[in-house]
């Protein structure tokens, strides 16, 4: 067997392309209901004459974001639902392969056609506010970085998303997020706990705000253990997250396959 049988961009192409056949009416419908929001509320800005360039990454951010995330949360629903998984074991195309072509669609594609559409729309708003009501109206700037730091951002977070999708059966953007709430507080309560351990001899001086820095250098311990905390939890954030979390969902929708196949 070569890697070809398991991996070949052609079938990647037609995964997309049949993803693309069956649900862009979806997405169009959306994402016009979306801007047709967003133009309410520039038109009702500019009356106001509150029209800032800033209030761009706003509504930029809820497009990625939220809607990304919750059409992340369904991209693997053929696989989990009974009426709809024999379609999807039959698919002419590795685990791999399907498992590629969503993050394709929804982890580039997404936020790439959504920032482009976007930025067709600040286009219309403009002619619409400003021809129309006369009044300023700023264009959005897809090559901006803070665009670039939001893209960025929604990688790391939609790959948790992908996980939930891959994991969960049934509502799954509820669930994942319901599972975020309990590992931040799970988190918080272990660091709480070693803090607790290391610093227990001081603990509620430091609390109440009490200078014990020159007592057994107190305050630059825990300044070096928030440090260290802080630094672990980037590297977490920024390195390990997007591969732990893509490995486990194909892991899990390798697993979800094998057991429907049986």
């Amino acid at each position: 067997m070569s890697v070809t049988d398991y991996l070949h961009p052609v079938r990647i192409w037609y995964l997309l392309k049949r993803d693309f056949n069956r649900k862009w009416k979806d997405y169009l419908i959306t994402m016009g209901a979306a801007f047709g929001l967003f133009l309410l509320i520039f038109i009702k800005n500019a009356k106001t004459g509150t029209i800032h360039y800033d209030r761009h990454y706003g509504f930029i951010s809820v497009m990625i974001f939220l809607l990304g995330l919750i059409f992340t949360s369904m991209a693997f629903r053929e696989a989990h639902r009974k009426l709809l998984n024999h379609d999807w074991l039959m698919l002419p195309a590795s685990t791999l392969e399907k498992f590629i072509e969503k993050l394709i669609m929804y982890t580039v594609l997404f936020p790439v056609v959504s920032i482009i559409l976007y930025t067709l729309f600040t286009f219309i708003s403009r002619f619409v506010v400003e021809v129309i009501l006369g009044e300023f109206f700023p264009v959005f700037n897809p090559f901006d970085l803070e665009v670039l730091r939001i893209v960025k951002h929604y990688v790391i977070i939609q790959s948790v998303f992908v996980l939930g999708a891959a994991w969960f059966r049934s509502n799954n953007f509820i669930k994942t997020i319901i599972t975020l709430v309990i590992i931040s507080i799970v988190l918080t309560i272990f660091s709480a706990a070693i803090g607790w351990f290391v610093f227990k001899d001081y603990f509620w001086a430091l609390i109440r705000n009490y200078d014990i820095s020159m007592e057994m250098g107190a305050g630059s311990q825990l300044e070096s253990f928030v440090m260290r905390m802080v630094s672990l939890l980037q590297f977490i954030y920024f390195v390990l997250l997007v591969p732990v979390c893509w490995f486990g969902s194909w892991l899990k929708l390798t697993e979800v396959e094998v057991k429907d196949g049986v």
